[in-house]
């Protein structure tokens, strides 16, 4: 369960990001998603880069309705991973990790 220790990194790097141009988007949540994985020491640039963009793909496949379902479900106290596509979203963000050489995310010097 490595990818959910890590997982902050990649909420930290979308909402950090600063407004960009729209084809600039996916880049620059990839790129911000390194950054904190390096920072962190979870991996070096190479796997980080290989685990955002796995991650950063996956995530970019929901639709604002399901975020929406999932933001409901969890002000609800409801707990979403019972969601099909959430389900789906999970094995997929796993695979992303496969491979991986990932530790745990220490604080930066």
């Amino acid at each position: 369960m490595k990818l959910l220790q890590i997982l902050p990194l990649v909420v930290i790097g979308l909402i950090a990001m600063p407004q960009a141009n729209a084809a600039d988007i996916k880049q620059d949540n990839i790129n911000s998603c390194v950054s904190g994985a390096v920072k962190y020491k979870v991996a070096d640039k190479n796997t980080a880069t290989k685990l955002c963009t796995c991650t950063i793909n996956v995530r970019s496949q929901m639709t604002i309705g399901q975020m929406w379902e999932i933001e409901s479900y969890a002000q609800n106290k409801k707990d979403p991973s019972s969601l099909s596509y959430v389900k789906k979203m999970q094995k997929e963000l796993q695979q992303c990790t496969e491979g991986l050489n990932l530790k745990q995310p220490q604080k930066p010097a």
